[in-house]
């Protein structure tokens, strides 16, 4: 697994070197998002309401690239299932979906193919730190991910999301703010 890994490195160290230099100018803060153009918190959870219809539990609004997202935990009404949809905060579209399992959920234990502990030093060797929530979720896509939020050694916290079939780092995005608790 490990030359899975070590093909991993060129694609996210653009993102670890800008994820560094984020923290150490601390450029963003509350009174910057003010004056960004996007969209009320309202209209993203309206959107994400109408796609999973029941309880926002949780929201946070994160970078991925450039691009500022809200992403809301929702118990769905119709299984009670905790769902994570992600709106985009600058246009208000819902751009992903993922639904919340547990370690023993046969459709992630069949596609998991490296264990949590692998995904784990894959995201830390990416952003060092510490993991303070990880989670299990299978997309609408079908694909099974290890979500880790890592508290960083710069003082951010950043979310990393590993394949669990292929252990690639398939992204790793900044937290600017979070509302609610996680479940643990």
């Amino acid at each position: 697994m490990t030359s899975v890994f070590l093909k991993t490195i060129p694609a996210v160290l653009a993102l670890s070197i800008s994820s560094t230099a984020f923290a150490e100018n601390d450029n963003y803060d509350l009174d910057d998002i003010r004056s960004w153009d996007i969209v009320k918190i309202e209209t993203c959870l309206d959107a994400a309401l109408d796609t999973i219809p029941g309880h926002a539990r949780r929201v946070e609004m994160k970078m991925e690239g450039d691009d500022p997202v809200y992403e809301f935990d929702i118990e769905a009404k119709a299984d009670g299932k905790t769902y994570n949809v992600e709106c985009n905060a600058e246009e208000g579209f819902i751009g992903e979906i993922e639904r919340e399992v547990d370690a023993n959920d046969p459709v992630f234990k069949k596609l998991a193919k490296i264990s949590q502990a692998e995904a784990k030093e894959f995201a830390l060797a990416i952003h060092p730190g510490k993991v303070v929530a990880s989670e299990y979720e299978i997309g609408f896509d079908g694909d099974a991910t290890y979500e880790f939020d890592i508290q960083s050694i710069h003082g951010y916290e950043v979310k990393v999301d590993v394949d669990a079939t292929t252990g690639q780092i398939e992204e790793a995005n900044i937290e600017l703010y979070e509302i609610g608790m996680e479940k643990e």
